[in-house]
């Protein structure tokens, strides 16, 4: 028997905008819970019991901290899309190519960026990942057509990747050494980021 059924509660409730979104639930322990309950990111404990609000983003959301290329005006009254929580990090993307980063064990937000002014800039989704050398990073997806390799030391874009078509996920594997697999609508493709280059593998996904 893999699982062993202890409680359930109703006292916290997810809220998914649409049915394409994903990744807006995350259990990052057997005890800890993070998810999108209407504009809030909240942690919910299964030992105490208690929900407690990280971040809102109904209302106005600027970084504390001051990094090249963030946007210290922050954003108002964003839509999340997609978010991705892992090692004391969380990242959340919006449905107009926002970026919104968070340390878990700081006060307030850590940096704010947008992807990109297309028409069509939905982040998909986001992976937070460490590099062969150690350094954490995370990758963003999106509706676009690119991918884009973020460190999180210094919140600075490391790599660009663009497709044919949007990107509804990605896998970040070490098995084609610095390598990063895409996954798109129609076609699925092997990054390779120490070269920036890509190929396509496969047919339709």
């Amino acid at each position: 028997m893999y699982y062993e059924f202890r409680k359930n509660t109703r006292s916290v409730k997810s809220t998914i905008l649409h049915f394409q979104l994903r990744n807006l639930v995350w259990a990052t322990s057997k005890h800890d819970v993070y998810l999108m309950s209407h504009y809030s990111v909240l942690h919910w404990s299964a030992l105490s019991g208690v929900d407690t609000e990280l971040m809102n983003v109904q209302g106005h959301v600027a970084p504390k901290e001051k990094h090249p290329g963030s946007l210290l005006e922050g954003f108002s009254q964003t839509k999340v899309s997609t978010m991705a929580v892992k090692d004391n990090l969380l990242v959340a993307g919006g449905f107009q190519g926002e970026l919104i980063c968070k340390h878990l064990d700081r006060e307030g937000i850590s940096f704010c960026c947008r992807t990109s002014h297309d028409d069509n800039a939905l982040t998909n989704a986001i992976e937070i990942f460490n590099t062969s050398s150690g350094a954490v990073h995370f990758m963003a997806s999106s509706n676009d057509n690119g991918v884009r390799d973020y460190d999180m030391e210094r919140f600075q874009l490391c790599n660009h990747f663009q497709f044919d078509c949007p990107v509804n996920g990605m896998m970040r594997t070490e098995n084609y050494g610095a390598s990063s697999a895409a996954i798109g609508i129609l076609q699925a493709y092997i990054a390779e980021s120490r070269q920036k280059a890509c190929s396509r593998r496969g047919g339709p996904s």
